[in-house]
């Protein structure tokens, strides 16, 4: 099984959500969370359950995988 870097997913989060013009109040919103909470994941001061990550990935338009591990696709939000 392959180690994540969490600040990496943090930024990824971030990155995905500002390129689809999403607002963090928005954001938390929708995937059912406070926005505090969107902002610890951010900055990578909170986990998330499998159920948060599924709604951010959905949210977001993108896979488990891409979420956790990255690609090179990442900066298009339009995928």
């Amino acid at each position: 099984m392959s180690d994540y870097d969490k600040k990496a997913v943090g930024e990824r989060i971030r990155t995905r959500r500002k390129a689809l013009g999403i607002s963090q109040e928005d954001f938390a919103e929708r995937i059912g969370r406070v926005p505090k909470f969107c902002a610890d994941i951010e900055r990578d001061e909170a986990g998330m359950s499998i159920q948060t990550m599924l709604s951010i990935c959905s949210l977001l338009k993108i896979s488990a995988d891409q979420l956790l591990f990255g690609s090179s696709d990442e900066s298009n939000p339009h995928d």
